[in-house]
């Protein structure tokens, strides 16, 4: 415990006593900062009794540095009946992050402040251009968390934050997706990201709810300090925790309805993207970092963002420097010259083999293991005089994964939901029908020799089928138990490292380079007999 802590804590005999001796005061005691709110009278009289007990307990007030808030209009009494202690007389402060004093004054000291966010907001903006994903953390993580403390403490103060609603509206969001202000559809981006949008409130309209939520919550700690009796901290931890539940749950409904209006106005294809949306913006939550690998470059970042918005990556070509054919999104996730969708499902796997080995150990964990438990392939499983069997491979092998002693054989697709030949069908039915499948082809072998077989089946935006979600429910698990982290930290790191894996992959599948003729044959260095050139 720290220092001012415990100071705080010696000082709670002597607020008791100041309490008992002058109930018609209102004291508020913050660590070792006190208020004490009444008729100037009153006041003064606790301030004598302050004065005299405190230097017991070591507590020397000093009134020369205190501010005594109170009406002009009642200044001139208040001034003469505290004339002794030196008080500073002002018509409002600031106090714990909020304001005591006039409208006047009140505004007087919010106007900065805002201007203040407002010119934060627009130099994000300019971060946003180079760093996309950095300026949205900044602003959604750490920036505006501030303003919405204060709307927290000061009531019906929405109107004064409109200079903030234009710098994001007009200048953050712009530069953030590189977009014209109307394409960039603020009224979805103002809803969470659990509901399709990007988690950036209009701070004009979030402050009632902000205030009424603090409210509901400090109600009685307020009842409390007012009536001047005991405080049952648990008590007041456990309503404070069912208000806050409350509170999350009217704002989740509030974008529910913003988000089931505009999904209303949307056609079919904005339809199943903004669905779809509800459940892939894992990466858009997550921190960038580099030491956790979770960071992504400018086109990464603002290509899936665009993507989500229903927006066009900017710079394509016009056509495929793989195959001719004209370039297209969907043509970027299923042209397979060049191999980019290989690297695609390559990448998703190796990151799958990472967190496998973290769970449990790197021997554990292997590459393209065989179904056959033999190493001279399935010639062994035919009758004699019989064409052997195709031989079968997983992507990854992990041993004691779903139960202990057995082996998980892993296969990993990944597939464009938005494809021609998909397209009407169910986003969810098109992961199943792929995992199907999977299971098809592996499952009957896999059981035949104990092991057992989970496709692993995603959609290029991030969409888990399944089977996925469940082995993704599975590792989080193991790994929560061997770093000894919650379950929600872990599975949501689990999820992020995925989503970030396949946010970096679409960016490749869009930019990379499929020209064949950059693609030279290294045959001969298979073996080393290249080294001769030399």
């Amino acid at each position: 415990m720290c220092i001012r802590a415990r100071y705080g804590l010696a000082l709670v005999p002597l607020a008791a006593t100041l309490r008992q001796a002058h109930p018609e005061v209102v004291q508020a005691w913050y660590a070792d900062d006190g208020q004490l709110q009444g008729r100037s009278s009153r006041v003064a009289a606790a301030m004598i009794d302050l004065q005299r007990l405190g230097p017991e307990r070591g507590y020397f007030p000093e009134p020369a540095k205190s501010i005594f808030v109170c009406n002009p209009e009642d200044r001139p009494g208040a001034e003469e009946r505290l004339e002794a202690f030196g008080f500073k007389f002002v018509d409002g402060s600031r106090y714990v992050g909020g304001f005591l004093g006039t409208e006047a004054a009140l505004s007087e000291w919010l106007e900065p402040q805002v201007a203040q966010w407002a010119q934060g907001v627009e130099s994000l903006a300019k971060v946003a251009r180079r760093y996309p994903q950095t300026a949205y953390a900044g602003l959604a993580k750490s920036l505006q968390q501030e303003w919405q403390y204060l709307q927290r403490v000061v009531p019906d103060c929405g109107a004064a934050f409109e200079p903030v609603e234009e710098a994001i509206r007009s200048v953050f969001l712009p530069a953030l997706l590189q977009a014209t202000e109307a394409e960039c559809q603020r009224e979805l981006t103002t809803v969470s990201v659990r509901k399709a949008g990007l988690g950036l409130p209009d701070p004009t309209q979030s402050a009632p709810g902000c205030f009424a939520a603090s409210e509901a919550c400090t109600s009685l700690l307020v009842r409390s300090l007012r009536e001047g009796t005991a405080l049952d901290a648990n008590r007041h931890g456990c309503h404070a925790g069912l208000k806050r539940r409350r509170a999350q749950k009217i704002r989740e409904a509030a974008d529910e309805r913003i988000f089931a209006q505009l999904l209303a106005a949307a056609d079919t294809s904005t339809k199943r993207r903004m669905l779809r949306a509800k459940e892939t913006g894992t990466w858009l939550t997550t921190m960038p970092n580099r030491l956790n690998a979770t960071e992504l470059s400018a086109d990464e970042f603002r290509d899936s963002l665009r993507l989500r918005l229903g927006l066009a990556p900017l710079g394509l070509p016009d056509r495929c420097d793989g195959c001719g054919h004209r370039f297209s999104l969907g043509h970027a996730m299923t042209c397979k010259k060049g191999g980019l969708v290989l690297l695609r499902h390559n990448d998703v796997v190796a990151e799958w083999h990472h967190l496998c080995a973290q769970a449990l150990s790197p021997a554990a964990v292997s590459d393209e293991p065989l179904i056959h438990s033999g190493r001279g392939g399935n010639a062994g499983a035919a009758p004699p005089g019989a064409e052997p069997p195709p031989e079968l491979r997983g992507d990854i092998g992990v041993h004691g994964f779903w139960r202990r002693g057995a082996t998980a054989i892993f296969d990993v697709r990944v597939t464009d939901t938005d494809a021609p030949y998909h397209r009407g069908q169910d986003p969810h039915k098109i992961l199943a029908k792929h995992e199907k499948e999977k299971k098809d082809k592996y499952v009957d072998a896999c059981l035949a020799r104990r092991r057992t077989f989970t496709p692993l089946v995603f959609s290029v935006d991030g969409l888990r089928g399944t089977e996925a979600s469940a082995a993704t429910k599975k590792l989080a698990s193991r790994l929560s138990a061997k770093w000894k982290r919650t379950y929600s930290e872990v599975c949501g790191f689990v999820r992020s490292r995925l989503s970030i894996t396949l946010v970096r992959t679409t960016s490749m599948c869009l930019r990379g380079s499929r020209d064949p003729t950059a693609r030279a044959n290294h045959a001969t260095w298979d073996t080393g007999v290249g080294l001769a050139l030399y």
